[in-house]
């Protein structure tokens, strides 16, 4: 998989001469915590409930939902809207249909375009193949995916509708006997390359692409806006330039499609290490303040982790060097000053990339404390929360490893992808 800067265009549009499929994602309940939303103090309840159940995601079989990114798709003829959660811990695509009200509902009956099969991929679940709508057309496909309804005995039937894409790098992490989306939309010539991108837009918002990078469509929404504010001043000037804006349109739109054919260059790609499974690289350096604080770190990529996980000894060594900053008494959190954070890199393959970045000082601009700032201790405070936070996960209680293996293990989730663009193969 690779990385590179959302400001480095000429890079991330390397991919763009490939079909692409490009799904806007959401996050399930809004921006997290104060990114984007401003909330000034930090809700520590609200906070450990939060990283409670990101941790119970590396030992749970079911995934919840609360919290995921998700993409809206069509099911079935006519379409059906569902929306369908993204994980990177699993590699099932399944459709879930409960007897409750919540969440988004797929009834086969209702489609023209269903066709039964006799296969069971798990218990519960039939293995249909439907129309499947894709994102900016009118255009479908036909995919079998897993549809199950959970028993009316069971509690699971009172849980939300839904579909879910697991995106994990091996089928080996499927719980059921059912092909993967992927490998579908290869096997029929709709995408080329086996490739998915993730660009996270701000705390809500962002864009899953599917067969290549999301920089085609960010390159012509930035087209089109300076398009339009040209039109608005054309306008009220009295002027009338719209066959030279189209023009000038159109030839910037083939530039894109006629860029080098390496669409590996300019990327920092780190290879899949650990068992096979989870998207899991070497973080080769951490660099606070451009001094590099640890070196070759294992992460595990989650986007629907709010934060980034950090072992216990990295925790520790990594506030250690962020003057001002402590523990936060009885908890995983850490408290740094408000007014002063860290400049933070991560480095992956000799390309080292900003993260969590904020501004320094009286003089500062947009939220104190950056995106590295949970929210202030409490109201008037000097200080804030840490959105690097110390996890036990794989830890037993003699120190030794248990558990899930995540011992040592870093969890990478959205606050990373908020200006970097991650491609994974």
């Amino acid at each position: 998989m690779g990385f590179a800067t959302a400001s480095n265009l000429q890079t991330i549009r390397s991919l763009d001469k490939e079909p692409v499929l490009h799904f806007p994602i959401s996050r399930r309940g809004g921006a997290f915590a104060n990114w984007d939303i401003g909330m000034e103090v930090a809700d520590l309840t609200y906070l450990e409930e939060e990283l409670r159940r990101v941790e119970e995601r590396y030992n749970l079989t079911r995934r919840e939902a609360k919290g995921n990114k998700y993409a809206n798709i069509g099911i079935g003829e006519p379409p059906q809207p569902i929306e369908m959660d993204l994980d990177l811990l699993t590699s099932d695509f399944y459709v879930l249909t409960t007897t409750s009200a919540r969440g988004s509902k797929y009834v086969d009956l209702f489609s023209k375009a269903n066709v039964k099969s006799h296969a069971h991929p798990f218990p519960g679940c039939g293995l249909p193949t439907d129309s499947i709508y894709l994102p900016q057309t009118d255009d479908s496909v036909p995919l079998a995916f897993a549809y199950c309804h959970p028993s009316k005995s069971s509690a699971a039937t009172l849980g939300p509708s839904g579909s879910l894409l697991g995106l994990a790098p091996s089928e080996h992490l499927r719980q059921m006997a059912s092909p993967t989306f992927l490998k579908q939309l290869l096997d029929k010539g709709v995408i080329r390359r086996n490739v998915f991108s993730i660009l996270l837009i701000n705390g809500n918002e962002g864009v899953l692409s599917i067969g290549g990078t999301a920089a085609q469509a960010i390159r012509l929404v930035e087209q089109q806006t300076r398009d339009e504010l040209d039109r608005v001043g054309m306008a009220e000037a009295g002027l009338n330039k719209h066959q030279e804006l189209l023009k000038r349109g159109s030839e910037d739109v083939t530039s894109i499609y006629t860029r080098g054919s390496d669409w590996r260059e300019g990327w920092s790609w780190s290879k899949v290490q650990g068992a096979e499974g989870w998207w899991q690289v070497l973080m080769q350096g951490v660099l606070v303040d451009g001094v590099r604080v640890l070196k070759n770190q294992p992460v595990v990529i989650d986007i629907n982790s709010p934060f980034i996980l950090a072992p216990p000894f990295a925790a520790r060594a990594f506030y250690a060097s962020i003057s001002g900053s402590l523990p936060l008494a009885s908890s995983p959190f850490y408290l740094f000053p408000c007014l002063n954070p860290p400049v933070l890199e991560f480095e992956f393959e000799g390309g080292t990339f900003p993260v969590l970045q904020g501004s320094k000082g009286a003089d500062w601009v947009g939220m104190p404390g950056g995106r590295l700032n949970l929210g202030r201790l409490e109201e008037g405070s000097g200080y804030c929360v840490g959105a690097v936070v110390e996890t036990r996960m794989g830890v037993g209680e003699d120190g030794g490893m248990a558990g899930n293996g995540m011992r040592d293990v870093w969890v990478l989730g959205e606050g990373f992808f908020r200006g970097v663009g991650g491609v994974f193969d």
